[in-house]
C-alpha cells in the first residue's frame, strides 16, 4: 500500500520479500551485488492458512494463532528496515476470509511492515516475473505454472513479459479439503479430485492451447518436489512427465492414505502432497503437456525484482495507469496539467502535513490520470463510475489495498466529499483528495489559461489558499467552485480560507 507518512528512512542495502500463501509463509532477504540479486537467507513455515479458512470465510482460531506465531518470528528480522525495502503479499487465502482487515493489522503489528493482499492477475505477474529471471527466457512463448495452496496460476509469456494469465481456485491445500481431509485415498476421490480440477481449467485451457508455447516451466513447492521424487525414483534427471505424475499417484493408491513418505517429499509436505500431483496431473491433461522442468524461482523472487523496479523508478504501476487511462480515452493534455498544478500544491504543504512526498506524489499523479476514465461511460456521476474501474480493473504491480486507495481519490475529487469511503486512519489520504479536488477546480474548464501563482499553506485542519483578486475577478466559475468547495470541506471538519491578493 501506498505509506503517505513522512518518516525518517533507515539505511539498508538489503530488501526482503514474503509471501503468505495458503500453504506455507516464505521470507527470503537479499542484496544486490553489481547488478545481480545475492540471496542472503530463507525461511519457510508450513503455516497451513487455506486448512483454517471455513465456508463462511472465517478462519479458525489455530490457523490465526499458527500464522501470526511465524510472523512473529519474520518479524525479527525486518523490524530495522524501512518499509520501502521490504514487500509483504497474501494470497489465495487472504483474498478470501471475510475479517482480513483484522488480521492485516494483527500481521503488521508483529511484522513491522503492513500486508498487501494481491489479486490472482497480480500474482500471476509476479510469479512469471521471478520465473523469467530464474531461468533465462529463450526465443518465442513459454507457459509458466505455479501450483498454489490454495490457487494456481498459469501465465503465457514472451521475454520477460507475461501476455496471458489466470488464476484458478485449485491448489494442493484446497483439494486436500475437499477430497482428502481424513486422509484416507481411494481410486474414487482421486478421480473426483481430478474430475474437479479438470472442470476448473475447462473455461480457460482453449485460450492458452489458441496461444501455444515452446517450453513449459513449472514453479513452487509442489512442482520442485515432484521433481525431486522423480529425480530421486531414477525416473528422469528432474524432468517432469504424465507418466511420472501417475506412477506417484498410483503409489498413494497402493498405501492407501495421504500419509505416505516418499523420498524427495519433506514430512511437512506429506499431508497435501497428493492433491499436488492430481491438480499437476489435471493440467498435464487439459493442455496436452508432454513435460515440464521445475524453476527454483516463484513469487518471493518476482517480488524482490519487482521491489527492485520500484526503487530504481522503474515502477510498472506506472506503465498499468498509462494505459488505463489510454483505454478510457483521457485527455492526457489536460490530466498533465492537473497533475502539475496538483503536485505543485502538494510540495507548498507536504512538509505541514508531514506527508511521504515520494509516495504521496505517486498516488496523487496517478489519480489525476485516472479521475476521468468514467467519461466514457457517462457525464453525469462520472466520478463514480471512475471509482468503480479503478477499483475493480486489474491494474498490474498494485496490490487490492492501492487500488482502493486511488478509487477512494478518485471518487472523491468532486462533489461532496464522500467521507465514509475513508477509512479512520485515513487523514493524509483525505488531505491527497482536497489537494486533488483543488487541482481539478482550475482546470475545471477546456480553457487553456495559464494560472496565477498558487500559493498554499496548512496548520493541520486549517488551509489558506492565497490568490490574485484580479484573476479570480476574470474566472467567476472558478470563484464560485472554490467558495462551493468551503462548504464542501466544512462538512469534514477542514476550513478552507480564500486571500485574494490585490
Amino acid at each position: 500500500m501506498f505509506n503517505l507518512s513522512r518518516l525518517d528512512p533507515l539505511k539498508t542495502s538489503h530488501i526482503a520479500a514474503i509471501d503468505l500463501g495458503s500453504n506455507s509463509f516464505h521470507m527470503i532477504i537479499a542484496k544486490w551485488d553489481n547488478g545481480q540479486l545475492v540471496l542472503l537467507d530463507r525461511l519457510r513455515e508450513p503455516v497451513r492458512l487455506g486448512l483454517g479458512l471455513g465456508s463462511d470465510g472465517s478462519l479458525s482460531d489455530d490457523a490465526r494463532t499458527r500464522a501470526l506465531a511465524c510472523l512473529e518470528k519474520f518479524g525479527e528480522s525486518l523490524r530495522e528496515y524501512p518499509s520501502r525495502s521490504v514487500r509483504i503479499v497474501g494470497t489465495k487465502t487472504l483474498r478470501s476470509i471475510n475479517d482480513s482487515r483484522q488480521f492485516l493489522a494483527d500481521a503488521q503489528l508483529r511484522l513491522g511492515h503492513p500486508v498487501e493482499i494481491i489479486s490472482g492477475d497480480e500474482e500471476a505477474r509476479l510469479v512469471y516475473l521471478g520465473v523469467a529471471h530464474c531461468i533465462a527466457p529463450q526465443t518465442g512463448k513459454r507457459l509458466v505454472i505455479d501450483v498454489g495452496g490454495g490457487s494456481t496460476e498459469i501465465i503465457i509469456g514472451e521475454g520477460m513479459s507475461p501476455l496471458l494469465k489466470e488464476s484458478l481456485n485449485m491448489g494442493c491445500v484446497a483439494i486436500t479439503k475437499r477430497f482428502f481431509l481424513e486422509g484416507s485415498v481411494n481410486e474414487k476421490n482421486i478421480n473426483k479430485a481430478f474430475i474437479a480440477c479438470l472442470q476448473e481449467l475447462e473455461p480457460v485451457c482453449e485460450s492458452f492451447l489458441q496461444q501455444g508455447w515452446r517450453e513449459v516451466l513449472g514453479a513452487s513447492g509442489t512442482i520442485k518436489t515432484v521433481a525431486k521424487v522423480c529425480e530421486a525414483a531414477g525416473w528422469s534427471n528432474g524432468v517432469i512427465s504424465a507418466d511420472s505424475l501417475e506412477k506417484i499417484i498410483q503409489q498413494y493408491v497402493r498405501h492407501g492414505n495421504t500419509d505416505l513418505k516418499m523420498l524427495g517429499v519433506a514430512e511437512d509436505r506429506q499431508a497435501v502432497f497428493l492433491a499436488g500431483v492430481i491438480v499437476l496431473k489435471a493440467l498435464f491433461e487439459s493442455l496436452q503437456l508432454k513435460e515440464m522442468t521445475a524453476a527454483s524461482w516463484a513469487l518471493r523472487e518476482g517480488l524482490l525484482f519487482d521491489l527492485k523496479g520500484r526503487l530504481e523508478n522503474h515502477d510498472i504501476r506506472q506503465a498499468s495507469v498509462d494505459a488505463l487511462a489510454a483505454r478510457f480515452h483521457v485527455n492526457i493534455e489536460k490530466a498533465k496539467r492537473v497533475e502539475v498544478t496538483a503536485l505543485a500544491l502538494l510540495e507548498q504543504v507536504a512538509h505541514s502535513w508531514e506527508l511521504n512526498d515520494t509516495e504521496a506524489s505517486k498516488l496523487l499523479a496517478w489519480a489525476t490520470r485516472l479521475y476521468p476514465v468514467g467519461l466514457d461511460i457517462a457525464h453525469n456521476d462520472y466520478h463514480k463510475h471512475s471509482a468503480y474501474i479503478v477499483q475493480h480493473v486489474d491494474l498490474a504491480g498494485c496490490s487490492r489495498v492501492e487500488q482502493i486507495q486511488l478509487s477512494t481519490l478518485v471518487l472523491a475529487h468532486r462533489k461532496r466529499f464522500p467521507s465514509k469511503h475513508f477509512l479512520h486512519d485515513s487523514e493524509n489520504l483525505i488531505r491527497l483528495a482536497i489537494l486533488l479536488r483543488l487541482a481539478a477546480i482550475f482546470h475545471r474548464g477546456k480553457k487553456k489559461d495559464k494560472l496565477p501563482a498558487l500559493m498554499l499553506g496548512a496548520n493541520d485542519r486549517k488551509i489558506t489558499l492565497q490568490i490574485p483578486q484580479h484573476w479570480l475577478n476574470l474566472h467567476p466559475l472558478t470563484r464560485a467552485d472554490l467558495e462551493t468547495e468551503i462548504r464542501y470541506l466544512q462538512d469534514i471538519n477542514y476550513q478552507l480560507a480564500l486571500n485574494e491578493n490585490t
